[in-house]
């Protein structure tokens, strides 16, 4: 547990998305109270929890790390939130159907996933037809060493065209934090 015990502190931590609060960057992304909404890889709900008591439809929240489902499921009885669905499978071994989602939100995810091509196939399908994934990323400082994020802003958006997705919004909310909003 003190591994997780670690992992949950970073994850929570709002300066991660360089000091704006989960609250503040939500106001700033096109997410309704009426959306269906997935949280890709939802870590502790630092995203969930909040788009839960904005929307008043349910919010899937899905990570492979059953420790990290358990805080989310912690936080929201504390909260007494209950319109969180947990869902700990791969995206496409998920219980979604396709063409069922408004939004898909993947915060500081995506350069985690190797090959990132049949993850964006996968969530292309799982979107309505103005469905629009929000991908929140650090932008790589030139000379960062093996831990530093992989995925440039520049290179997200080609992969999102090449994906079928079109971006239509690209943003820096912080000087290292870059948000791209992608239309299906």
């Amino acid at each position: 547990m003190h591994k997780h015990h670690n992992k949950i502190a970073y994850l929570d931590d709002p300066q991660r998305n360089g000091g704006l609060t989960a609250e503040g960057l939500l106001d700033q992304l096109p997410i309704e109270q009426h959306h269906q909404v997935l949280d890709f890889g939802a870590g502790t709900g630092y995203f969930t929890l909040p788009l839960a008591t904005r929307i008043n439809r349910k919010v899937f929240a899905l990570d492979r790390d059953p420790v990290m489902l358990e805080r989310i499921q912690e936080k929201a009885r504390a909260a007494s939130v209950g319109n969180i669905e947990l869902l700990s499978d791969e995206l496409d071994d998920a219980e979604l159907r396709e063409q069922s989602l408004d939004r898909i939100l993947a915060s500081l995810v995506l350069h985690e996933i190797s090959l990132l091509q049949p993850l964006l196939a996968t969530m292309h399908r799982l979107l309505k037809a103005d469905g629009q994934l929000v991908a929140i990323e650090l932008e790589p400082k030139t000379g960062g060493g093996p831990k530093a994020p992989r995925l440039t802003s520049s290179g997200l958006e080609q992969q999102l065209s090449q994906a079928g997705f079109k971006v239509v919004k690209k943003f820096f909310p912080t000087e290292s934090l870059y948000v791209i909003v992608a239309r299906k």
